[in-house]
């Protein structure tokens, strides 16, 4: 699957941040974050997915910070409902 190696590997023109938008709410379904990946390929959209943690599963907060670190670190950008305030997750504005 060349264009999963391709996705995976960053490409040193790529911006070394990418978006990242943050909502506290409520959610439906006992979810405790609903999170949205875009992915690029050469500087364009291939991919979008979309994961949903439930609060009962177990470790949610390391889930939750585990997806959106290799996530952001491999050039994706990310939009997130959570129902945790952003500063309880380490999450804070620039």
């Amino acid at each position: 699957m060349d264009w999963l190696d391709n996705l995976s590997r960053p490409k040193p023109e790529q911006p070394s941040s990418r978006d990242f938008f943050y909502s506290h709410d409520r959610l439906a379904n006992q979810y405790f974050a609903v999170i949205r990946l875009t992915w690029y390929l050469d500087g364009k959209v291939c991919a979008v997915t979309e994961s949903s943690i439930a609060t009962y599963d177990k470790d949610v907060v390391e889930e939750f910070t585990s997806i959106l670190d290799n996530a952001l670190k491999l050039g994706a950008d990310a939009a997130v409902v959570c129902i945790e305030e952003p500063q309880a997750l380490g999450i804070y504005e620039k």
